[in-house]
């Protein structure tokens, strides 16, 4: 017989729920409202996603964060990659420094280090801008990337590589043919991670975008101060979209990730040939 959950329990998770979705549901809704005035429903239009996209300003900032996220994510990877390649073979206490490092990138408030770097690039006369933006970006996606690289090299078995350098294969090689396959599961969930986290940044991008750069959540922030419209809430809604959408790219690739002794196996013929 199925246990009964008790109904103040759903009543509670049901209120939560609700004060987590609504709000969205609500800017979803009012993007495609006729009225202009958000006060109550009018009716269906697409009329608000059309002017977003015609909008000069919405397209050049959807660029710039698109621009930001690619190379913030590139350089993130690198680092994490080669970061974890090293903490894999590091002595245990240099492990635990290099785990704290990375986490305090993430434990510490984003607007520490967003205040940090742009005193950093005054000091430095490092010009503001969309380099300076990814360079901000880089700080927590390079952690995010490494955690889960770090998570996917834990797992690994180093058989393979000990056997296709017993087999004549060098370092580049075995890291091309071998290791770097098994990584890619984790470095494109990273990615996609990173390119949703430097989207939707506001902080890091207002701080250091200057007068040079602007990012389309930055432009969100600043209409929203302004009034809110329903051309922000079309915004806002496809920022939501771009991100449910790399988040659900992320998802399927660790369910569909290749992990199977066959495949390993093959890479490591295909290594020592």
């Amino acid at each position: 017989m199925r246990r009964r959950i008790p109904r103040f329990s759903s009543v509670f998770t049901g209120a939560v729920l609700f004060c987590m979705y609504a709000p969205i549901v609500v800017v979803i809704v009012y993007s495609v409202d006729r009225s202009a005035d958000l006060i109550g429903w009018t009716g269906f239009t697409l009329k608000w996603y059309r002017e977003a996209i015609e909008s000069s300003q919405v397209r050049a900032d959807v660029l710039t964060s698109l621009e930001a996220a690619g190379a913030s994510t590139v350089i993130s990877l690198a680092i994490a990659v080669t970061g974890g390649l090293w903490w894999r073979r590091a002595s245990p206490r240099a492990r635990r420094i290099f785990d704290a490092l990375t986490y305090a990138r993430i434990v510490l408030p984003e607007i520490v280090f967003a205040l940090g770097l742009l005193v950093l690039f005054s000091e430095l006369h490092i010009p503001y801008g969309l380099w300076a933006i990814v360079a901000g970006h880089v700080v927590f996606n390079s952690a995010y990337a490494t955690i889960i690289i770090q998570a996917r090299l834990a797992s690994l078995n180093t058989t393979l590589e000990e056997a296709a350098a017993d087999l004549g294969a060098n370092s580049w090689r075995i890291f091309r043919r071998v290791t770097m396959p098994l990584l890619l599961p984790a470095v494109i969930v990273a990615g996609l991670l990173a390119v949703s986290f430097s989207f939707d940044d506001v902080i890091v991008s207002q701080f250091l975008g200057g007068n040079s750069a602007e990012t389309i959540s930055v432009l969100e922030l600043g209409l929203i101060h302004l009034q809110v419209t329903p051309e922000v809430n079309a915004i806002g809604t496809g920022m939501m979209l771009i991100t449910l959408i790399t988040f659900s790219m992320a998802g399927l690739m660790t369910v569909l990730r290749p992990t199977g002794a066959g495949q390993m196996l093959g890479l490591g013929r295909r290594a020592a040939s």
